[in-house]
């Protein structure tokens, strides 16, 4: 029997330069990341995170499917996991720390801008206090929400 070495091949996951050279993609990417770090102290941040509904936080409304497809098959850095299994793996080991914590309010909810903006903000090189500093990146933001003009 022949191997059909066309489907046995893995189509190759995007690097940071394929992300980043989709400027509303790029876009996007950074929003979420902002509204990660800003959750308390922004409604805006607070109204899109409240529509994500993948434990991941690469979903709508921040993405569309072939976004969603490309962002989860990253693979940072060189490195064997993809950006998705990174994170899932960190919330399930801060979940593990939490439990272990057994925390007075017994709440043991994951907590998005503490303990997964590091993990995108790693991933996608890109530091919190350079998107905080950046008047045009939050004007633009505030005005427009998701959408890149």
């Amino acid at each position: 029997m022949a191997i059909n070495i066309k489907n046995t091949k893995k189509k190759p996951s995007p690097d940071i330069q394929s992300l980043q050279s989709d400027a509303q993609c790029w876009h996007k990417i950074k929003i979420l990341l902002f509204d990660l770090r800003n959750l308390d102290e922004r409604m805006d941040s607070k109204a899109r995170l409240d529509l994500v509904t993948d434990r991941s936080y690469i979903s709508a409304p921040y993405f569309t499917p072939s976004e969603i497809k490309a962002i989860k098959s990253f693979v940072p850095d060189g490195g064997e996991s993809t950006l998705e299994q990174l994170i899932l793996s960190a919330l399930e080991t801060k979940l593990e720390r939490r439990k272990k914590k057994q925390l007075a309010n017994g709440d043991y909810r994951v907590c998005a801008s503490h303990d997964l903006a590091p993990v995108f903000e790693k991933a996608f090189g890109v530091r919190p206090k350079d998107l905080a500093k950046d008047k045009k990146f939050v004007k633009a933001l505030t005005k427009d929400g998701l959408v890149l003009r």
